[in-house]
């Protein structure tokens, strides 16, 4: 492989990695369960979670259909397998592959928390929402915080019952995505930097034929 495409396959391969722990999820399957206004801020489109092992926190994202400020009773429940012992109950509305032993809960009104307790309010722009999560309340059930799975799903607030849940992204759990390291976002920016050199020179080149 020649140095060019070298370079262009190592950036390649650092974006891939620092985005691998997001999910994506269809327009418009809101769940024939639910009962309530099918609103775009119901509609996952896109989740992640990562840890930050540095800043020992979670970060969590959500990405809808719609505008999420303000949308009346819309939140967005991000469950986290601790290890061990662990709740499985949608499997009613057809979605046996979530489980979970603690929740953190983003609202569309603001306020967010883990379990009762109160948190930093979510930062929300248009249609996406995203929060930071201290580990520490979010202890170990048996797995280091790194090795957590985790799961999403929209509920209407106004609703009680399996009825609330509106949207799950993903429909089963999957791992927590680490945040790279300072060493890493800067060996990712100098990849970046060859393939930019190395695409200018081509077009030197070209044009000097």
């Amino acid at each position: 492989m020649n140095q060019p495409l070298r370079h262009l396959a190592l950036a390649a391969a650092l974006s891939a990695a620092a985005n691998a722990h997001a999910v994506s999820d269809a327009a418009g399957d809101i769940l024939p369960s639910f009962t309530g206004a099918p609103v775009g801020a119901l509609d996952i489109l896109a989740a992640e979670v990562s840890f930050d092992a540095l800043a020992n926190n979670f970060l969590l994202h959500a990405r809808t259909a719609g505008p999420i400020a303000g949308a009346d009773g819309v939140a967005y429940i991000f469950g986290f397998n601790r290890g061990g012992a662990a709740n499985a109950p949608f499997g009613p509305i057809g979605v046996p592959g979530v489980s979970f032993n603690s929740t953190v809960t983003l609202r569309a009104n603001g306020t967010a928390g883990v379990g009762a307790t109160p948190i930093a309010a979510p930062t929300i722009s248009d249609n996406d929402i995203f929060g930071v999560v201290s580990a520490s309340l979010l202890p170990s059930n048996g797995l280091e915080a790194k090795d957590y799975t985790w799961a999403l799903w929209a509920i209407d607030g106004n609703i009680a019952g399996l009825a609330r849940n509106a949207d799950f992204a993903p429909t089963s759990n999957v791992a927590v995505g680490a945040v790279p390291e300072p060493e890493t976002y800067a060996l990712m920016a100098a990849g970046l930097g060859m393939v930019a050199f190395a695409a200018r020179r081509r077009r030197e080149t070209a044009a000097s034929r």
